[in-house]
């Protein structure tokens, strides 16, 4: 190729440039960028997602899902929990990292800023994401809070829009956006991912620790064992859940509505916000039968 060139520029007036001295010059690494590479403060650790607490839950009916044009999550007065900057970025690199089926990590990224249950998320077809992957829509039977539409982040839209694609390669637009068209087997339930990334909803506090004795030694840390509660606090009426709610623990998720937010920062504490204490005294009965 190069004695291509060469006799070819023989034939017309040309001069040599040096591309590299038309661009401005890198800079130099910092002492501890070079010690440590790209700088993921999160890394290794767990992260606690408010929005996967809800993630679990009992059988909803999710069979002949709707295709209506859903409004958006706010006009429903729905606002899912929000990450900080830094847990998005480290979320973000963990998924775009995690596999290689970009349906298995869209699955859960849509967990985490949809603050959707399994049920919900079985019910995304293809068709639903919008094709720019700016949106999508999730669908339930009034169960929830309705259909919805959300708004994708700018991290998850890559992900979204991988899945549709390899679902109009294989087998067109007919079908579960988060299944996989090529029937790969092996693949981990999606809380067994989660877990893999790291990722998980907040967990009970830690029981403190005592100090061994002199002399002894301090007995092997167990291994921890991640919690995934059923919650309710999504439901439109608690008690209309298909099953009781169990938190195990765990916190709940923060204030969902505009109305509970606005009361929870007056320091109100809401009364729909499916606190134990305020759950139905019938379910203690029919768990006892």
């Amino acid at each position: 190729m190069g004695a291509f060139l060469e006799r070819e520029l023989q034939q017309v007036q040309h001069s040599i440039a040096e591309a590299s001295a038309l661009l401005p010059e890198p800079e130099p690494p910092t002492h501890r960028q070079q010690a440590s590479g790209p700088l993921r403060p999160l890394a290794n650790r767990w992260i606690g997602l408010p929005a996967l607490t809800t993630l679990t839950a009992d059988y909803d009916d999710t069979a002949n899902p709707c295709q209506c044009t859903a409004p958006i999550a706010a006009d429903r007065d729905f606002f899912p929990p929000a990450m900080p900057h830094l847990t998005e970025m480290e979320v973000a690199w963990r998924l775009h990292h995690a596999t290689a089926h970009p349906y298995l990590a869209a699955h859960l990224a849509t967990a985490e800023f949809t603050a959707a249950s399994t049920t919900q998320l079985d019910t995304v077809h293809v068709r639903d994401p919008a094709p720019d992957g700016t949106t999508i829509t999730l669908h339930d039977h009034g169960l929830r809070r309705g259909c919805m539409t959300h708004h994708i982040p700018t991290w998850a839209r890559t992900l979204l829009l991988a899945a549709a694609f390899i679902w109009r390669l294989k087998a067109g637009t007919n079908g579960q956006l988060f299944t996989d068209p090529m029937a790969s087997t092996g693949q981990p339930p999606l809380t067994a991912f989660a877990e893999n990334c790291k990722l998980r909803p907040p967990q009970p506090p830690r029981p403190k620790r005592r100090k061994p004795r002199k002399g002894t030694t301090a007995a092997p840390k167990p291994a921890e064992k991640t919690i995934w509660p059923v919650c309710t606090v999504h439901y439109r009426r608690p008690w209309a859940a298909p099953g009781p709610e169990r938190m195990y623990g765990c916190p709940y998720p923060p204030p969902h509505t505009q109305r509970t937010i606005d009361r929870r920062k007056k320091g109100w504490l809401p009364p729909d916000y499916s606190l134990r204490e305020l759950q139905p005294p019938h379910w203690p009965l029919e768990l006892s039968l």
